[in-house]
């Protein structure tokens, strides 16, 4: 299993959920413009030289998992795909504009950026671990945000992929219907019910 963070997350952020599956084999990624990671376009030379992959990603990871997949699909046996958005149908240039305003933040005040961030609606009831964000390089964040806007990702839902929110992220539970719906958690599902997703994925790779 290969394992994506979100936009201002850390392949740490993935450990709890790996903790409870001890008899997988997986591999957390550091997104571009990340930890020690620095900003890149080429994101494929981040996958490990592996055949055959199960990629599991939350939001900008799942994006970059559907890039990835998109872009070599003999390498995919599935994909696993947290509050992942597919894709815009419109709105595009309005987003870009949002991520521009977002990236001069970044860079301008980032201690700023990061309150107003997770102030946002989407983010409600979640607690999160600033001091770990604050070590991100903000000009490196900014690329990334920009660079892998959901504002330039073309539409793609492939057929392997399995869709997961939480029970209290509105927005994407009417985005996906058809998703997963884990209880009690909101948009940062595998932070807030790391032992719920294991269990997804236990029984889907178990099976």
């Amino acid at each position: 299993m290969i394992f994506l963070h979100g936009f201002l997350g850390s392949a740490r952020d993935w450990e709890k959920v790996c903790s409870y599956l001890p008899s997988f084999d997986c591999h957390c990624i550091e997104l571009p413009g990340h930890g020690t990671t620095p900003f890149t376009d080429d994101f494929a030379s981040l996958f490990p030289p592996l055949e055959k992959m199960d990629l599991i990603g939350y939001s900008m990871g799942g994006r970059i998992a559907l890039y990835y997949a998109e872009k070599f699909p003999e390498r995919v046996n599935s994909l696993t795909l947290l509050s992942t958005h597919t894709g815009l149908q419109k709105g595009k240039e309005e987003r870009w504009q949002t991520d521009l305003s977002w990236a001069n933040e970044i860079v301008s005040s980032f201690d700023d950026f990061l309150k107003k961030w997770y102030a946002q609606p989407i983010f409600a009831g979640f607690i999160p671990d600033l001091t770990m964000r604050r070590k991100h390089n903000p000009q490196a964040l900014a690329q990334s945000l920009l660079h892998y806007s959901l504002s330039k990702q073309p539409l793609f839902s492939p057929k392997n992929a399995l869709f997961v929110v939480g029970e209290k992220d509105k927005k994407y539970r009417e985005l996906y219907p058809q998703a997963i719906v884990i209880p009690n958690a909101g948009h940062c599902v595998h932070l807030e019910q790391p032992e719920k997703i294991a269990k997804l994925l236990n029984r889907r790779f178990s099976s």
